[in-house]
């Protein structure tokens, strides 16, 4: 894992961002690794500029609400504007089925691969707390089921990606 800290109204969090990613690409090539996730904040600014440049897919992880789905919208057309694959995941689906059904027809409208949708669950604040994953801390569960199905549909579509000319 490579990760950095920017202070309180530091500036230049994109660059840091930049400077981030190819660490991780140093070691990736050094350990023989093929794939590099980078977590992208919120938002459109510089930093998710620079965490989606040159990507091979994004995954738009988002919660239904209505800032959700605008914002959602915003790191579509971001995405679009530099010809990267996006996909989407619901995070905590179940707490507003009819904006996870906007979400999803959206997905499908603009072409976009909808991963799956995770519920909410308690587990994942309590896997945090032990500092684990929640595969680690309870073994199997419907909210690990939903994450491993999500997971399963990005790197079915990572391949057909590289497939691609």
């Amino acid at each position: 894992m490579v990760h950095a800290r920017l202070g309180i109204a530091e500036e230049n969090s994109g660059k840091l961002v930049t400077l981030v990613r190819q660490e991780a690409r140093i070691l990736a090539e050094d350990q023989g690794w093929s794939l590099i996730l980078t977590d992208g904040p919120p938002g459109i600014g510089c930093p998710v500029v620079a965490a989606i440049g040159g990507v091979d897919g994004v995954l738009l992880v988002t919660e239904p609400t209505v800032s959700g789905i605008h914002d959602m919208q915003r790191v579509v057309e971001l995405a679009n504007h530099f010809q990267v694959p996006v996909m989407t995941c619901v995070n905590k689906w179940d707490l507003n089925p009819d904006m996870t059904s906007k979400i999803e027809s959206y997905a499908r409208e603009q072409g976009i691969v909808h991963t799956g949708n995770i519920p909410f669950a308690p587990i994942f604040t309590e896997s945090m707390v032990q500092g684990q994953t929640i595969f680690e801390y309870n073994g199997h569960s419907d909210a690990g089921d939903a994450v491993e199905s999500v997971w399963e549909n990005v790197i079915a579509k990572l391949q057909r990606i590289a497939r691609k000319p």
